[in-house]
């Protein structure tokens, strides 16, 4: 009864992603190796630097550390590993190595 999403709290407080609903999963199409779970029914940020996002997989499990995450940042990225056996989180959306030689 501790958990506060079950003891009737206020349901017009959307502050944070409801961790009940479930979550998505998001391949960016700049970047095929860079994904983002967001909760459901949300926006994934960073939509032009993705290059738009593609869904993959909705409303999948995800553990406690990246729903932390989700709930406290809104989502959760993460480059997938070349031999696609794991990932490393990702504080923000890379800048891709081209647009630092640009001229400005």
């Amino acid at each position: 009864m501790s958990d506060p999403s079950l003891s009737g709290a206020d349901p017009s407080d959307d502050s944070e992603p409801s961790t009940d609903a479930g979550f998505d999963s998001y391949q960016s199409l700049a970047h095929p190796d860079i994904r983002i779970l967001v909760a459901n029914d949300v926006v994934p940020p960073f939509r032009f630097k993705a290059g738009g996002w593609e869904l993959l997989e909705s409303s999948t499990d995800v553990g406690s550390a990246m729903k932390a995450r989700i709930v406290g940042r809104g989502y959760f990225l993460f480059q997938v590993n070349e031999d696609q056996t794991g990932g490393i989180e990702l504080d923000n959306f890379p800048i891709p190595p081209w647009e630092g030689l640009l001229p400005g």
